[in-house]
């Protein structure tokens, strides 16, 4: 069974390193969520690598950049 995580401040130096780790058993993980502060671009990266729906952005700036990328509603963006 997948052990189910959500990875808060994915973007950063910590969850780079962790999602470099999920990478070499990526059988054993499934990822609901990715958080980033305003790196909205390394998010989307991130969230297409390793097929996640859900992401959060706190910058409102960056929300809205995120927003307008999502035109075919692939991501859930909170």
């Amino acid at each position: 069974m997948k052990k189910k995580i959500a990875i808060l401040g994915s973007t950063g130096s910590i969850g780079k390193t962790l999602l470099n780790i999920i990478s070499k058993d990526k059988k054993s993980f499934e990822i609901l969520v990715l958080s980033t502060n305003k790196n909205h671009k390394e998010l989307l990266k991130q969230a297409n690598l390793f097929n996640v729906k859900n992401l959060i952005v706190l910058n409102q700036i960056s929300f809205e950049k995120i927003i307008k990328k999502n035109k075919n509603n692939k991501f859930n963006i909170y």
